[in-house]
């Protein structure tokens, strides 16, 4: 994965609740912020109730389009797979982001692969790692 693709997964992971990005992590990463998609409050709260309540009883490969008129912004996420990983609910999910017409011209539509896992409480937490449980 190139430098730019993880830099992208870790803000996509970031404004999506998933993981937060050291305090001085924008500085760090410099002029590719510039080209990401901003997500609001709301998009993320419509992405999230996608990715935890609406592929609950799904199968892989569903895809359930988004759009948010308060911030232009829209796209799409994907089902890839859904798997028990050390007991855990883990879903692998491809999100297509797409700016609104509010964002920067420098703003480009993006993909994103991630995979969360649903913890004992209730919580859910990027894992790129986990692995599908040995029968």
């Amino acid at each position: 994965m190139g430098r730019r693709n993880r830099i992208a997964s870790a803000m996509i992971a970031g404004m999506l609740g998933l993981v937060l990005l050291p305090v001085n992590g924008a500085a760090q990463y410099g002029r590719a912020l510039h080209s990401m998609v901003k997500l609001t409050s709301t998009d993320l709260a419509i992405v999230r109730k996608i990715v935890r309540e609406d592929f609950t009883d799904k199968p892989n490969g569903t895809t359930k389009s988004w759009s948010n008129p308060e911030s232009g912004n829209s796209g799409t996420v994907t089902l890839l797979d859904r798997f028990a990983s050390q007991g855990r609910d883990c879903r692998r999910v491809k999100y297509f982001v797409k700016p609104g017409p509010s964002q920067p011209a420098s703003v480009i539509p993006a993909t994103y692969e991630l995979t969360t896992c649903r913890l004992a409480d209730g919580s859910w937490k990027l894992d790129n790692q986990a692995k599908r449980d040995t029968p």
